[in-house]
């Protein structure tokens, strides 16, 4: 293992990250706000190291599996550090691990912030924490990749540890060509729900800022009541139409550039996650239409003019939530945590399942979920049938028994890390709504929770220790959790 290469790979990835830096820098200048000099000091301190690494390690050959898993999760923990150095050279977010916090939630697209009054951070820095969300979104790695051929580094190991998901199917034979393809469609899907949101009444500021929430499933907002504050219908929308697109898999989208419609109709798992999100949405419609639960309860419990009760406005809640939940976007319309228990624990497996593999979204993908279902009814099936031969089978596809096992095991360790974390929270001190929900809303990449991390709370009053484990957690969920335990073990084993 040569950590040349992989320094070089590092010193390149912070060029880049300092370069991004330019745009929060721009909006503060025309803002006027008082974060220029933190944002411009960041910026050249990245810069720099990053320019020392780059040309101070000269290497010229092919990244090896472990080096490319290793790079990619230093590849995270460096931009968190690195990029939550305007926050603290700021001061509005307190302590630097406050300011990695919000760093790794933003790179990782959870959402968790520890901010409690985020209308009075300047807005360069919020564009900062929104950017960050969008270069996490699709990996900064992925970004990485396209650039990487230029300097004589063939990168198609960093492609196979950032792509989340259990397979790897690539658009062009060539890694930086995926890279560069996936980019695009991803600006491009940017673009397009940026223009969308204007025509809502949006300015361009706040349209990229929820945009880049959007497209990431990140779910950052520049209000405190984040999409609530607009309460605009046609707004609420299209974010859930850029939502959904987000959490499928972004070959999908290519096939429909390609118009080879019958492909992306025939996708298993486009089917069974649309299928997941229309069951789940209609379940909690009609619980909080038959529970006559004004489900707009908003912020700090107020609401707002006399409530009736009334089908339309249950689907409209019940869409935008199940949709920000279930793709682990975590945009909020409503304070769930005050709606029907069944609802609010309906939210809580959405959380599990997450997005598709190959989108921006987390958890433990759908067809992870699929084929443990599938996994299941075979067990079920050679019970009865002792003698019996049964595969697991998506669609037509014959699921390969390695396959099968290795998301066994995906699943198993992400349920054992769950579980692990929400027992570290509770033996802190906190309550077991509370441990649990931060707990699958940190390591699936979602946000807000129940009880004291709930859609109109946030991370602030855990205390340090704990903000640094849910902040690895959010570094587990987002690099599908081997990539990090391989990191760990590679720089610990033994020659």
């Amino acid at each position: 293992m040569k950590w040349q290469i992989i320094l070089k790979v590092q010193g390149l990835l912070l060029i880049i990250l300092s370069i991004m830096m330019i745009f929060p820098l721009l909006f503060s200048l025309y803002y006027k706000g008082n974060d220029t000099f933190a944002i411009s000091l960041a910026l050249i301190i990245t810069l720099a190291v990053g320019l020392l690494l780059a040309v101070t390690c000269k290497v010229k050959r092919n990244i090896k599996a472990k080096e490319g898993f290793i790079i990619v999760s230093l590849g995270w923990i460096l931009a968190s550090l690195f990029g939550g150095l305007p926050f603290y050279i700021h001061g509005s977010f307190g302590s630097y691990i406050n300011c990695v916090f919000e760093a790794m939630s933003g790179f990782t697209t959870t959402g968790a912030t520890i901010l409690t009054g985020i209308e009075n951070i300047p807005k360069g820095l919020l564009f900062w924490r929104s950017l960050t969300h969008w270069l996490g979104g699709m990996g900064i790695i992925l970004l990485t990749i396209a650039i990487l051929p230029f300097f004589g580094i063939i990168s198609g190991h960093l492609y196979k540890a950032e792509v989340p998901g259990p397979t790897k199917d690539k658009i062009s034979p060539k890694i930086k060509d995926t890279a560069k393809i996936l980019w695009l469609i991803y600006t491009g899907l940017t673009v397009l729900e940026t223009i969308l949101l204007m025509f809502g009444g949006m300015d361009l500021y706040n349209a990229l800022c929820h945009t880049f929430g959007t497209l990431a499933t990140g779910g950052f907002s520049t209000l405190n009541s984040s999409i609530a504050g607009f309460d605009n219908l046609y707004i609420e929308i299209v974010i859930i139409v850029f939502m959904y697109l987000a959490g499928v898999n972004f070959l999908l989208h290519f096939y429909l550039i390609k118009r080879k419609f019958k492909d992306f109709i025939k996708d298993r798992e486009w089917r069974f996650y649309t299928s997941v999100l229309l069951i789940a949405i209609t379940a909690i419609t009609l619980n909080l239409f038959l529970n006559n639960t004004d489900p707009h309860f908003m912020m700090k419990n107020e609401i707002s003019g006399e409530f009736k009760n009334n089908i339309f406005m249950a689907l409209r809640a019940a869409a935008f939530q199940t949709v920000s939940i279930t793709t682990t976007t975590g945009f909020c319309t409503a304070d769930f945590n005050m709606w029907p228990s069944f609802s609010r624990i309906l939210l809580v497996f959405m959380m599990f399942f997450g997005g598709s593999a190959g989108s921006t979204g987390g958890g433990m993908k759908q067809i992870r979920v699929l084929i443990i279902f599938k996994k299941v009814l075979n067990e079920i099936k050679k019970m009865a049938h002792p003698k019996a031969i049964f595969y697991v089978k998506v669609g037509k596809n014959h699921i390969p028994q390695p396959i099968v096992s290795q998301v066994t095991g995906f699943v198993i360790l992400f349920i054992l890390l769950f579980s692990g974390v929400t027992l570290f929270l509770a033996f802190m001190g906190y309550d077991l709504i509370t441990s649990f929900s931060a707990s699958i809303a940190t390591l699936g990449n979602i946000g807000p929770g129940l009880a004291r991390v709930g859609a109109v709370e946030n991370y602030a009053f855990f205390d340090p220790l704990s903000k640094v484990v849910l902040a690895f957690s959010m570094l587990l969920g987002r690099l599908e959790i081997y990539s990090v335990l391989l990191f760990f073990y590679s720089i610990t084993e033994r020659r």
